[in-house]
């Protein structure tokens, strides 16, 4: 696995199982892994978005993430994608 640190998500790729484990939300420990769909799905919803928004951490601590952080989020998500071979160069994801 390799470990990734971005500017809203911290956590590991792992190549081989297409996922990622989410080890820190704006600074939040936790402990949850996503799966590629889980991870386009979220990718996908964010560029959607106009406003701020709230993701929940461990199923119970809300977490407002403001315009421009939603934009950083989109960033670390297209990155955590790109390791994990799933998005190409132009941004969008090579399963949409």
């Amino acid at each position: 696995m390799n470990q990734y640190t971005g500017a809203i998500f911290s956590g590991e790729l792992d190549k081989k199982n297409e996922t990622f484990y989410l080890t820190e939300v704006k600074s939040l420990t936790t402990g949850s892994t996503l799966s590629l769909n889980q991870l386009e799905q979220m990718y996908s919803y964010l560029g959607k978005q106009q406003d701020s928004c709230m993701l929940t951490v461990n199923d119970q601590i809300p977490v407002l993430i403001q315009e421009n952080e939603k934009n950083e989020l989109i960033n670390d998500l297209h990155h955590i994608l790109k390791n994990l071979n799933h998005v190409s160069s132009e941004g969008s994801s090579s399963n949409a």
